[in-house]
């Protein structure tokens, strides 16, 4: 079994729209309204939903809002349109997953309200029909979004109610798969590492690391493609930084650099971010600016607004050695590159 259910056949999506159909939206719509609804084309909604979820790692996110936008249209309106109760359910869980994967695109490209809007929404649509999985699945992420990443993000987060809201989550990990009890805990050892509870982090990190054991080849589809080991460690290493350990933080993220791979791209992006803050916090502005530099041209390059708002929170941390040659010209490469 998947994440949310049995691993999807890639051809499904072709079998149940015509590849010759022009590519509009409300006539997709239209046509896929029109057809008998069966779970072999619930299945292959189903994987669409995955595939654009796996992308949003690796492609820029303003080209993913629209077909995210649309395709999760389809499925609202095929779930308000179903009668029948075994394949509303269905419809009803795959409305949550794709309204998740909307969020989390909508985040990427700078829209803070949206993106709580859409986890808002998956929480309560899951919370109505009684469906753990994906009312666990969207706390994570509305926790994630409630704290700004735990302020890594953006100052105006509020750790507290991220971790209220994780701690909710944790409440349904009997029926989360292993890569959703993974990040939970990943999560909290982040929130805690914020506000310096090195024992309570370090419990939740070993929470993680025992969860990421059970994560298998299926499991690694949709919101978790970019779940294994390498991915903790980029967690672990964010919060090392923010113990004040910045060498044991420099250890953890290379190595989860060394593992990340392309398709990856915003996850090695965002562990350079923390990189660079490691190397200053020990004295290495030189290195510290050059990765922070070079990173946020990346970011930018993408259009990953989150990505560079994380960027930013690094800069403002160079506010110490403000007066150093190597910050002074990394605030000057910033400018300029916004302005350009």
């Amino acid at each position: 079994m998947g994440v949310f259910g049995p691993r999807i056949h890639p051809g499904a999506l072709s079998e149940a729209i015509d590849v010759d159909m022009p590519l509009d939206r409300e006539q997709i719509g239209a046509y896929l309204r029109s057809q008998q609804m069966s779970e072999h084309a619930i299945t292959s909604l189903v994987e669409m939903t995955r595939l654009l979820a796996s992308q949003r790692q690796s492609v820029a996110p303003g080209a993913l809002l629209g077909p995210i936008e649309a395709h999760r249209d389809t499925v609202s309106a095929l779930f308000r349109s179903t009668s029948d109760s075994r394949l509303k359910e269905r419809l009803g869980s795959l409305l949550g997953e794709t309204s998740i994967v909307a969020s989390r695109v909508w985040s990427a490209v700078g829209d803070r309200a949206m993106a709580l809007s859409h986890c808002a929404f998956a929480r309560k649509l899951a919370d109505s029909m009684r469906d753990p999985v994906i009312g666990g699945v969207a706390r994570i992420f509305e926790s994630n979004l409630r704290s700004d990443a735990a302020t890594l993000i953006g100052s105006d987060g509020d750790v507290i109610i991220g971790l209220r809201i994780l701690r909710d989550a944790a409440t349904m990990t009997d029926s989360l798969p292993p890569a959703a009890r993974a990040r939970i805990g990943a999560e909290l050892a982040q929130a805690y590492a914020v506000l310096e509870l090195d024992r309570e982090c370090q419990d939740a990190l070993s929470r993680a690391r025992r969860a990421v054991d059970d994560i298998d080849e299926v499991d690694r589809t949709g919101l978790f493609s970019d779940w294994d080991a390498s991915r903790l460690l980029v967690y672990e290493g964010t919060c090392w930084l923010f113990l004040n350990k910045p060498r044991k933080a420099i250890v953890a993220l290379d190595a989860a650099l060394s593992t990340t791979g392309d398709g990856n791209r915003n996850v090695g992006l965002a562990a350079q971010v923390d990189l660079a803050s490691a190397y200053n916090q020990i004295g290495e502005l030189e290195e510290g600016c050059r990765i922070l530099g070079e990173t946020h041209s990346s970011l930018v390059a993408m259009g990953n607004q989150r990505g560079i708002e994380r960027a930013h929170r690094a800069i403002e941390r160079t506010t110490p050695w403000r007066n150093e040659q190597p910050v002074r010209a990394l605030r000057e490469r910033i400018r300029s590159t916004e302005i350009q």
